[in-house]
């Protein structure tokens, strides 16, 4: 979209969301808490690993027991709550007991590095930790070798530590209980950035933003009805996780919870639980392509959203031949914006068949973005299917880093920098093709290594691929490609890959670095590719 297009909006939420979330000028705290009287009745969390179900009402108790007990430690709104732990049935109370009182959570995954976990706990310094037994080694080692002084709550039998179970026992108090009324731009939740491209950034989330893009009209594919099911397995460290928890709640639907993800299982909960949304990276659809058993009755699943690394097309059409009854829409979204930033209306019959015709597409950017592509280097406005950065603004977004200098996330207008390459075509159809950071130069060409990604996933031999940049004397960097390979093609050399890309290439995107092949891609929990990792261990000799 040119810069002439884009109108600003004002500084209020829509009356609109305010009807559809009361208590919105009281905080995200005040919003769940009437929900969930309001819902008391309705399951909430489907607990597959252990066939129970859990109640809204059932999990307010929970959540008001836990936020009295908090209270009466003494933690405030100055304190960071934090978790690190899989998904079960109380995973998500420490949080939901924390927004009552208006304390801020941040939260680790448990499959964070050693050296993300230091990190962030430097970072944020966590009043206390809510902990799965299985994170407790890691959890205990990084709290002992970045000297923050922690208390741990254990989710378990633990003789060292508390035990969730004493923050669930009665309290006289719990009847009268009512969460407390917060400044609505203050920040609520600190989300992480995936520290794919370096260490993770502390990412503050106001009440306001979270608010207002739940309750955005595009996430209504993410449950609407009293009747949706949704399932992610993505845990509270993760933004997806963050929504379908505060989707679930506030639309009184219920969400399937999982500890782990299983491929072979995902159709059998979808059959028995008649889920109807569900989120997935590519790489975890893949996966569930590759284990899908056609026997299953799947016909409850209404969309599949995939995000949070690049798609094919192959990988579209495959999702939509293997689960006909639902809408595949492939989103686009930054922890910075607090939410969605692009995708096809599922509402809209012809934007859907957008999606068919454009598969690599990302949707439409959401009406309540100011936006623009620039180029990076001459901060020149680009038009229509002219690559450069995008960048933005929209009234719910981050507050900024935590204990950070955040002025460089921003240009001289106010626009946050993404650090994503994308284009608009004539339709406004929205393409994000790389990221600056991950963009190297050969001899002065700009080499997208997702442009050779993409090519080398449309050889039948290859299931997984990354392209890195291996630093030369004379001409900046020779692009080499990584790959892991499909069932069946163990005798495919890493010659033939090169030659298939060469064929199909200009002569400057040659993987001039050649083809190694690895037996899995390193990834996030989420499937973003951890392109450094795999460039240090090229250039360490450790593959």
């Amino acid at each position: 979209m040119q810069h002439s297009q884009i109108d600003v909006r004002n500084n209020t939420l829509k009356n609109d969301n305010q009807n559809e979330i009361g208590y919105s000028n009281y905080g995200l705290g005040f919003v769940l808490f009437e929900s969930m009287k309001k819902y008391d009745s309705r399951i909430l969390q489907y607990l597959a690993d252990t066939d129970e179900t859990d109640t809204q009402g059932q999990a307010l108790i929970r959540s008001i027991r836990t936020a009295l007990k908090l209270k009466e430690k003494g933690i405030t709104k100055d304190d960071i709550v934090s978790s690190c732990t899989y998904n079960h049935k109380n995973s998500i109370i420490p949080f939901i007991a924390s927004l009552f009182l208006g304390i801020k959570t941040a939260h680790f995954d448990p499959s964070l590095s050693h050296l993300d976990t230091i990190h962030l706990l430097k970072l944020i310094k966590p009043k206390i930790i809510f902990v799965a037994l299985e994170s407790l080694p890691l959890m205990e080692k990084c709290l002992n070798e970045s000297q923050v002084n922690t208390e741990l709550v254990v989710f378990g039998e633990s003789e060292k530590y508390s035990n969730f179970d004493e923050y669930l026992d009665p309290s006289t108090d719990e009847d009268k209980f009512r969460p407390v009324v917060v400044d609505v731009l203050e920040t609520a939740v600190i989300m992480f950035s995936s520290g794919t491209t370096g260490l993770p950034k502390g990412i503050c989330l106001s009440h306001y933003g979270i608010l207002g893009q739940i309750s955005n009209k595009v996430m209504k594919l993410w449950g609407n009805t009293r009747e949706s099911v949704l399932l992610t397995y993505t845990t509270l460290y993760w933004l997806s996780a963050v929504f379908m928890v505060l989707k679930s709640i506030v639309e009184g639907c219920a969400r399937v919870v999982c500890k782990q993800f299983d491929p072979a299982a995902m159709c059998r909960l979808i059959e028995k639980y008649k889920i109807t949304s569900v989120f997935l990276g590519p790489y975890l659809a893949y996966d569930v392509l590759d284990a899908r058993q056609k026997n299953i009755d799947t016909s409850s699943l209404k969309y599949i959203s995939i995000g949070g690394a690049p798609v094919t097309k192959k990988l579209m059409d495959e999702l939509r031949e293997a689960f006909p009854s639902a809408t595949v829409l492939q989103g686009y979204a930054q922890t910075e914006a607090s939410g969605m930033i692009s995708i096809f209306n599922v509402n809209d019959p012809k934007e859907v068949e957008l999606q068919t015709i454009k598969p690599l597409c990302s949707g439409k950017v959401v009406p309540e973005y100011n936006w623009k592509i620039v180029d990076p280097v001459t901060e020149n406005v680009l038009g229509p299917n002219e690559r450069g950065e995008f960048r933005y603004k929209i009234v719910y977004q981050m507050n900024g880093y935590y204990k950070m200098d955040s002025s460089s996330a921003y240009d001289s207008e106010g626009f946050i920098k993404s650090g994503d390459i994308a284009y608009y075509d004539e339709d406004n159809c929205f393409f994000v093709v790389d990221r600056i950071k991950e963009m190297f130069k050969y001899k002065g060409w700009h080499i997208l290594p997702a442009v050779l990604e993409e090519i080398l996933l449309s050889h039948p031999a290859v299931k997984e691929a990354v392209v890195i940049g291996i630093p030369h004397d004379l001409d900046g960097d020779h692009p080499m490609g990584i790959i892991a390979l499909n069932k069946g093609y163990k005798d495919v050399t890493p010659e033939e890959i090169e030659l298939y890309v060469r064929q199909r290439v200009s002569d400057n995107q040659r993987l001039r670095a050649g083809v190694k092949i690895v037996g899995e891609i390193t990834k996030t929990v989420t499937g973003k590719i951890r392109r450094n990792d795999m460039k240090k261990m090229v250039l360490n000799g450790d593959i």
